[in-house]
């Protein structure tokens, strides 16, 4: 040690340069020559300061495998230092060891109450010293094999789980595909009800209340999983009423029977099963399209128990409706009508309040 300025010793072997690097931190020098020629005796690369600051600094440049620090230091103390690196996620899983003269139980339960995972007491025991450092740096070691083979093991479960939601996704484009083939007028209708369910959404993202429930990603999926909203069709091709409440009433065993085949179509493919946004959403849309605001739909839940991807599709899927639209304008107030009469009873009225607000950037079919 030279005038009390961080050092840092280590032998010149490039093997050296793979040891695990050992962070000394002492304001009396020859506590830390001690130590440091203990450790580097034993082939570990030392890194040495005589205050904290140092020491931050020491840190910043290359992290190290073990700290030995003074509990009772000028200025920073080994307490306030342990805290500092336990407070930052770049330097918390670096194993701290108080180098001191503990002299009672509560000493020993701040110490610990800090950070500490162990000490070493004073005057310093070579054999102590040696085997309490080896038994942290092999435990520091297991912790970070561990972390690496728990990383390793994540990025290979989230690459597997995005393959299987791709494979998934290009099933319920395919079956997109197959509903716009099924007639003419289709296609454009079905691309019309993800356009507008999406503007639905990232209208409603502004309001407090839908905030952490619609995110960007739920923006991105609701128009792709929206125009699924007919799967049921491709079993069931009942007549689902024109959005009055004397069709509906009519309609009611097929729309039922409609939500029903489409959930198990879904359910089939192995939608139920899995967490993808997308996914979920075809599933949940299919499933609780003819549900109502009120309860008396199918199947029987109501308000906010319906999921918010059904609740915004059910009402494109009317105002869209073929037949309730065109570039007729009496068309169009008539099915605004339908949802204001709605409003409440069928329909969210929140949703309804951002049909008016939005009403001129949707698309008609």
């Amino acid at each position: 040690m030279q005038n009390g300025y961080a050092n840092s010793n280590s032998n010149n072997s490039s093997s050296n340069k793979e040891k695990p690097k050992i962070l000394i931190v002492d304001d009396i020098d020859m506590n830390v020559e001690i130590l440091d020629n203990m450790l580097s005796g034993e082939g570990y690369e030392t890194l040495c300061a005589l205050n904290v600051q140092d020491a931050l600094g020491l840190i910043r440049k290359t992290k190290p495998s073990l700290i030995l620090s003074d509990l009772s230091m000028p200025g920073i103390d080994g307490l306030e230092f342990c805290r500092m690196l336990k407070s930052n996620p770049k330097t918390r899983d670096i194993p701290f060891v108080f180098i001191t003269v503990l002299n009672s139980g509560e000493e020993k339960e701040r110490a610990f109450n800090a950070g500490a995972v162990d000490y070493i007491p004073k005057p310093f025991e070579a054999v102590e010293v040696i085997m309490r450092v080896r038994n942290q740096l092999s435990s520091y070691q297991m912790q970070q094999k561990m972390a690496d083979y728990n990383r390793m093991m994540h990025a290979l479960v989230e690459e597997q789980k995005k393959e299987l939601e791709q494979g998934q996704v290009n099933v319920l484009h395919a079956l997109a595909g197959i509903l716009k083939r099924r007639d003419a007028g289709m296609e454009r209708h079905l691309n019309n009800v993800g356009y507008n369910c999406r503007m639905f959404a990232q209208a409603l993202q502004f309001l407090p209340e839908y905030g952490d429930e619609i995110t960007d990603e739920f923006i991105e999926g609701i128009e792709t999983a929206a125009k699924l909203y007919d799967i049921g069709s491709l079993v069931d091709s009942g007549h689902t009423g024109s959005g009055d409440e004397e069709s509906r009433e009519r309609a009611a065993p097929y729309m039922e029977q409609r939500s029903v085949e489409g959930a198990r179509i879904l359910q089939e493919i192995g939608i139920e099963h899995h967490n993808g946004t997308l996914l979920n959403m075809a599933l949940n849309i299919a499933k609780y399209q003819y549900a109502r605001w009120d309860g008396t739909g199918y199947p029987p839940v109501k308000g906010k128990a319906i999921p918010v991807e059904a609740r915004i599709t059910a009402l494109v899927r009317d105002f869209e409706r073929p037949g309730n639209g065109g570039a007729d304008l009496p068309c169009a107030e008539a099915a605004a009508k339908i949802l204001d009469d709605g409003s409440g009873t069928v329909y969210d009225p929140d949703i309804v309040d951002v049909f008016h607000k939005i009403q001129k950037q949707i698309k008609w079919t």
